[in-house]
């Protein structure tokens, strides 16, 4: 597929890194203070664990994370993750993107991945005359669920190894790219689709800093620089009428065993992550 310059890759992925400050806990759906780690250096980074999931369990903390790039990690945002003992980190962005702002080193880390998705088409700047930013973020959602299929199958290859956890997995700013492969892991552990949308929109909070320069200078990009319900529930609705709901598409499309994922990163609610690992 031809990569087409979009205006998010311009406005996003190509911007210098800028520090992180105030990272703070999220607390409500996400049912514990603390998910969001409060790293200086970096944007949107969270743990996916303690959302409930199937047969009433819940998802294992620690062991998965979401982010944007990792670039200008400071000295003690490296500690922290290293502590979390990171294994592998799963990097959706495409080589330009890698090459503006590649990831600082981690002593825990053994393997990094690239599974690079382009945007294709979707947000190049000829659309930019007929569609609304609202309009492009929603078509950019849909195409990840038609268009990224071999990246998904491979991230949750990745995820049916114990031995790639804990695995962190990234984006530019961590809200598209890596806000979709969130939103098929949480499915695949049977998170219910509203906490799985709560979870989405935490992104908002986790990437308003890094763009608010931006989106002061020029207002009318705001809608490419964050997240909406309804860019999500976009892609949500292709998978329902096109791929016949998100069971089929997880396990017809994506090959997900779905019995292993629940195996590996659900958790009774009395249960520790480090006991459910022994």
């Amino acid at each position: 597929m031809k990569i087409i310059v979009s205006i998010v890759f311009i406005l996003a992925g190509l911007f210098a890194p800028v520090y992180a400050t105030g990272a703070t806990g999220a607390t409500g759906a996400t049912g514990a203070e603390n998910r969001i780690l409060p790293l200086a250096g970096a944007y949107n980074v969270r743990d996916l664990g303690g959302y409930p999931a199937a047969d009433g369990k819940q998802v294992a903390w620690g062991l998965v994370y979401r982010s944007g790039d990792l670039h200008s990690l400071t000295d003690a945002d490296k500690k922290l993750l290293e502590a979390r003992n990171i294994q592998t980190i799963v990097d959706f962005r495409m080589p330009e993107e890698v090459a503006k702002a590649p990831h600082a080193r981690l002593a825990t880390v053994a393997r990094t991945v690239a599974l690079p998705i382009e945007y294709g088409n979707v947000l190049n700047l000829e659309n930019a005359k007929t569609h609304t930013p609202e309009m492009m973020m929603m078509e950019l959602n849909r195409s990840l669920a038609t268009d990224a299929h071999e990246q998904y199958r491979a991230f949750f290859r990745l995820l049916a190894e114990p031995a790639n956890t804990p695995l962190l997995f990234n984006c530019s700013c961590g809200k598209d790219r890596a806000g979709f492969a969130a939103a098929l892991f949480l499915a695949s552990l049977g998170v219910d689709r509203e906490t799985i949308l709560e979870d989405f929109m935490l992104s908002a909070d986790g990437v308003k800093e890094k763009y608010a320069a931006v989106v002061a200078a020029k207002p009318g990009v705001a809608p490419l620089l964050t997240v909406k319900r309804e860019y999500l529930e976009a892609a949500f609705e292709v998978i329902d009428t096109r791929y016949g709901g998100m069971d089929r598409y997880l396990r017809e499309i994506l090959g997900v065993d779905v019995v292993r994922m629940r195996s590996l990163y659900t958790v009774s609610p009395t249960v520790s992550t480090d006991e459910a690992r022994r």
